[in-house]
């Protein structure tokens, strides 16, 4: 018997696609895997052998419940040379994935009736996180004609007494907007706390992707590498 709150939480699609194709895989079938975002390529090898020489050095270990330090230090300098900002170690938290991360944060700041304003649309997981901890989405409607830009107006009109925090993603998942400083800046204005997923950050081409940091402390900021 599976909980009423499970029950709520929709199917992710990709990776019903993915789990498809897999057992194709398994039965013989050639697949060319266009449903999730990940390289088609293998991890640098750089990579690989740094992590095979911190495995034959014994870091097997418990770290710091927050992430080992020097990493931590490492993504504050990063912050600090990326966006020209001050980030201090202490006030980063290392999590196996930015959807850990998210829940986090969500489960930190809300209350059964609270709701949270993000995109629609907007990542698929967003609404499942939220609905999971008993809050409720509180979707502002962005349109193709309009280049799915998520306007400070529209969000503004959207909050409540119950609003707990606005959830930004730029550039945005599916839709590929990008919020210029401006908006970032008005968002930032408003009185809720920000969300601002910036995993994206690494596939922008043309414009510049900025952090929320750079417009406000009130701030959960995430990311990855």
């Amino acid at each position: 018997m599976t909980s009423d709150r499970s029950q709520k939480i929709s199917p992710f699609i990709v990776m019903e696609v993915l789990e498809r194709a897999k057992r194709l895989e398994r039965a013989g079938e050639h697949i060319i895997h266009l449903e999730i975002g990940e390289p088609d390529f293998d991890t640098p090898k750089g990579i690989v052998e740094a992590a095979k020489q911190a495995l034959n050095r014994g870091e097997t270990h418990y770290t710091h419940s927050l992430g080992i330090w020097e990493l931590r230090e490492a993504i504050a300098q990063y912050y600090s040379h990326k966006y020209n900002i001050m980030v201090m170690p202490d006030q980063v938290i290392v999590t196996f994935g930015t959807s850990p991360a998210l829940l986090l944060a969500l489960s930190a700041i809300t209350n059964p009736g609270d709701n949270i304003i993000c995109s629609n649309p907007g990542y698929a997981c967003y609404t499942n996180f939220i609905t999971y901890l008993d809050a409720s989405p509180n979707c502002v409607i962005v349109h193709e004609e309009d280049g799915f830009q998520y306007r400070s107006d529209k969000i503004r009109r959207q909050i409540d007494s119950k609003t707990k925090a606005i959830l930004i993603n730029s550039p945005a998942n599916p839709t590929g907007n990008l919020l210029s400083p401006d908006t970032m800046d008005e968002i930032a204005s408003l009185e809720p706390i920000i969300i601002s997923d910036e995993i994206y950050h690494g596939l922008v081409y043309a414009e510049q992707a900025h952090s929320m940091l750079e417009f406000t402390s009130n701030t959960f900021v995430l990311n990855g590498f």
